[in-house]
């Protein structure tokens, strides 16, 4: 994936992230679980801020020819914590929050140098490269993106 198309992926986000201002204007409904024992849009949007703002400040500085990154020891730990006090946080908040990480995010890409884009690396083991990682952090986002829109609808 080149790097200009991950950041006009970003940018819609933002965009995405705009329309849910507008789309829930209910805390209870930005709070409400979509079903039992799953997340709320609010977490949702949180817990996808929380990985822009690790990947900015902990991958991106990495991600470097042949460096090797560890592996992320435990995701659902981080995920937890990533969501933990939302249902405390007013949505708008929330919403600024995530596009404030996504757009700090989208230009330390932007700032990143184009003969690094591809560079191989290691990450927990899997070995990969900016272009790659980002492609998968996209698909990440499209899931979670899927379930807002069903939850809405």
């Amino acid at each position: 994936m080149e790097k200009t198309q991950v950041l006009e992926a970003y940018k819609e986000y933002e965009v995405y992230l705009a329309s849910l201002q507008t789309a829930i204007q209910d805390e209870k409904v930005a709070h409400t679980p979509f079903t039992e024992g799953k997340w709320s849009v609010a977490q949702i949007v949180m817990h996808l801020a929380e990985w822009d703002r690790f990947v900015r400040e902990e991958r991106l500085p990495q991600m470097k020819e042949d460096a090797n990154i560890e592996g992320f020891e435990d995701v659902d730990e981080f995920n937890r914590k990533a969501v933990e006090g939302v249902e405390e946080m007013k949505f708008p908040k929330i919403l600024a929050h995530a596009q404030q990480e996504r757009a700090l995010l989208r230009q330390a890409i932007e700032g990143m140098d184009e003969s690094n884009w591809h560079a191989r690396f290691t990450a927990g083991g899997k070995e990969t490269s900016p272009s790659d990682y980002f492609a998968g952090m996209l698909e990440h986002d499209h899931h979670h993106i899927e379930q807002i829109n069903s939850f809405l609808t």
